[in-house]
């Protein structure tokens, strides 16, 4: 069987354990529970369908039914708590946990070049910048972001460019964009970082109405109040708007500056049908 190092969901883990060895052995689910010390013979196949948590002491137990050591069992650990934790800032911290005891096995795990690409903002602007502007070095590119960054920040930029593919580098100060797209790969580690993301361009744009001229940006707002029917007709418009954006910049044929467009719509009230249904 894999090891659980290659698995990005415990609960899929413990799946592939029990269906291996009840079509090896005949095991069953009781006695995989048993194994672990659960009274309950179905408890662990509730848990391997999402239906049930393991609490600390069933971590310990369950691994020890799976025969888990060393560093198979310290990433077990670490990757329950990854999977059953609903905090981002948490989740990341698990996930970082993860990734190192995986490189000691030289296992890279599914997912890391979207955590390493969305975990910082200046990667996208760097894969414009370098792509529009050759020949420069890692010094002149930071003198071009508004918001302070380093040439180490940039060199650290351009290999994560370079190690996901979405840049190539045909000679030494020379970088160009590739057709290349991130793919799906950890859902749950793309949602998480790509939420941090926004984050930090959403904390840029707070910035801006103080840093940049008001000549060089655009903000507005509305307040408004509508129903649930009228929210979906506004998101799929915003999507269209987005599409119409990125045809105008896909014409464009010069290159000046690198500029992100924020578009948030977000609740400012509860639902006050589903409030007045509680009373």
């Amino acid at each position: 069987m894999n090891s659980v190092i290659l698995y990005e969901n415990y609960r899929a883990y413990i799946q592939d354990y029990y269906s291996e060895h009840h079509e090896r052995f005949g095991f069953t689910w009781r006695r995989f529970a048993k194994a672990a010390g659960y009274s309950s013979p179905v408890f662990l196949k509730l848990v391997s369908e999402g239906k049930s948590n393991l609490s600390e002491l069933g971590i310990e137990r369950t691994a020890q039914a799976m025969g888990l050591v060393g560093n198979d069992l310290l990433y077990f650990r670490v990757l329950v708590h990854f999977n059953q934790e609903k905090k981002a800032s948490v989740k990341k911290n698990y996930y970082n946990e993860m990734r190192a005891i995986a490189s000691k096995s030289q296992v890279s795990l599914v997912g890391e070049d979207q955590y390493d690409y969305f975990s910082s903002w200046r990667n996208p602007v760097l894969r414009e910048l370098a792509d529009s502007l050759k020949g420069l070095s890692p010094s002149d590119y930071a003198s071009l972001f508004v918001e302070k960054t380093t040439p180490e920040e940039v060199k650290k930029a351009l290999k994560i460019l370079l190690k996901t593919g979405l840049m190539t580098q045909p000679s030494p100060k020379e970088y160009e964009k590739t057709e290349a797209a991130l793919s799906t790969g950890n859902l749950e580690v793309a949602s998480l970082t790509i939420r941090d993301m926004h984050r930090q361009m959403g904390e840029l744009a707070v910035k801006s109405l103080d840093d940049v001229d008001p000549q060089e940006r655009d903000f507005s707002g509305l307040t408004f109040g509508v129903t649930e029917e009228a929210v979906e007709r506004i998101k799929a418009e915003i999507a269209d708007f987005r599409r119409r954006i990125m045809s105008i910049v896909l014409e464009d044929k010069g290159f000046d500056r690198v500029l992100r467009l924020n578009m948030q719509l977000f609740p400012l009230t509860k639902q006050a049908k589903k409030e007045r249904e509680k009373q």
